[in-house]
């Protein structure tokens, strides 16, 4: 977890997630990545400046210097470095080519978790963050403090695991000694626990329950982790075929409107 890349519209949920990225930085000695992208449109372009002197991108830039600042303080005292970066371009390179370009081993951005059209909108960028991303996201909700991660709920499904998707999982639960607990929803009961041998979580305190679907599997989750207590749940990105995109919802992006702990996905790839 040498990178972590943190999204920034400069907003109070954007700072909470940047606090909650110092915590699990400082636990791996992380560099981070403040990034904030920007594009131009007609209410933001000044046609009495050029293009590289528009006052939109100067604006920007005074605001990432003040974030930057107001976390200067708690950085260093974690012994951590820090990069700003403001550019022009699409808010979803940053889940791709921003990641790719910087070696990013894992992304924390925050989701307002709101209601109505704030919901639809900024619940949407995160969604699709999770489903863009080839590297971890971590989604903090709004207002949550960073915590110790002492309860880590990882919701599976009855397929097979490949090797190392749970890399990321097992070096955070180590890091912060948190025990790991394998949770299967299902409609029919299985005969999974011996499934924890092939999860790949040596050296991690592990313990695997099953519980029965209610109305949904999200809501199922959620009803799981508010009763038994969680400080992170972690979900896989299954891959999919045309047809599972096409007709079925995706329980991971689902999760993400509801969620009101940390959220980490792990894409399978």
């Amino acid at each position: 977890m040498k990178k972590i890349l943190v999204p920034t519209d400069f907003y109070p949920v954007a700072d909470n997630a940047i606090k909650y990225a110092i915590e699990i930085a400082a636990g791996f000695q992380s560099e981070l990545y403040l990034y904030h992208v920007y594009s131009f449109n007609k209410f933001n372009y000044d046609w009495d400046f050029p293009k590289d002197k528009q006052p939109y991108t100067k604006k920007v830039e005074r605001r990432m210097k003040r974030t930057r600042f107001k976390f200067m303080k708690k950085i260093k005292e974690k012994g951590l470095s820090i990069q700003t970066l403001v550019e022009e371009d699409g808010f979803f390179s940053l889940f791709k080519t921003k990641v790719i370009e910087h070696g990013v081993d894992m992304i924390v951005m925050g989701s307002k978790g709101a209601s109505g059209l704030e919901k639809i909108v900024f619940g949407s960028i995160a969604a699709t963050a999770l489903e863009m991303a080839k590297v971890p996201v971590l989604v903090v909700p709004p207002e949550h403090t960073f915590r110790q991660l002492g309860n880590i709920v990882l919701a599976i499904d009855h397929r097979k695991v490949p090797p190392n998707v749970l890399l990321p999982l097992q070096k955070l639960a180590f890091k912060f000694g948190a025990k790991v607990t394998i949770l299967n929803v299902y409609t029919h009961p299985n005969k999974n626990a011996d499934r924890i041998s092939d999860l790949h979580l040596d050296g991690i305190v592990t313990a695997y329950r099953e519980v029965p679907m209610s109305k949904s599997i999200n809501e199922t989750i959620n009803k799981f982790i508010e009763k038994e207590g969680c400080d992170l749940l972690c979900m896989l990105r299954r891959e999919k075929g045309f047809f599972e995109r096409v007709f079925q919802k995706s329980i991971t992006k689902t999760q993400v409107f509801s969620n009101n702990v940390p959220l980490l996905v792990l894409p399978e790839v």
